[in-house]
C-alpha cells in the first residue's frame, strides 16, 4: 500500500471518530520513513490517545510519530465562580 493510500485511511479513520473532532481540531497527517506521522493540537489526552490508535489500526506502516499536543482549555466559568467564593 503506498503512503497517500494510508494518509487516507487515516484520515478516514479519525473523520468518523466525533471524539477525535477533526472540524475542530485539525490533526495533519504525513507519512515519514515508513511511519504515520500525526501533528497539530488536540482537545484532549483522550482524543490524543484515540487518534494514536485508530491511526496505529491502519494496516501498513511501520508505527505512529506523536506530534500533536493537547490544546489548554481555560477553566468553565462554574469553576471559576466556585474557586472565586471559597468553595
Amino acid at each position: 500500500m503506498d503512503k497517500n493510500n494510508i494518509v487516507r485511511k487515516v484520515h478516514a479513520a479519525l473523520e468518523y471518530e466525533p471524539r477525535v473532532n477533526l472540524h475542530r481540531h485539525p490533526i495533519r497527517i504525513g507519512y515519514a520513513d515508513g511511519a504515520v506521522v500525526l501533528a497539530g493540537e488536540v482537545e484532549s489526552i483522550a482524543a490524543k490517545k484515540l487518534a494514536l490508535e485508530l491511526a496505529g489500526a491502519v494496516e501498513g506502516p511501520r508505527g505512529v510519530v506523536d506530534r500533536h499536543k493537547v490544546t489548554w482549555a481555560p477553566a468553565s466559568q462554574d469553576q471559576f465562580t466556585l474557586r472565586h467564593v471559597g468553595i
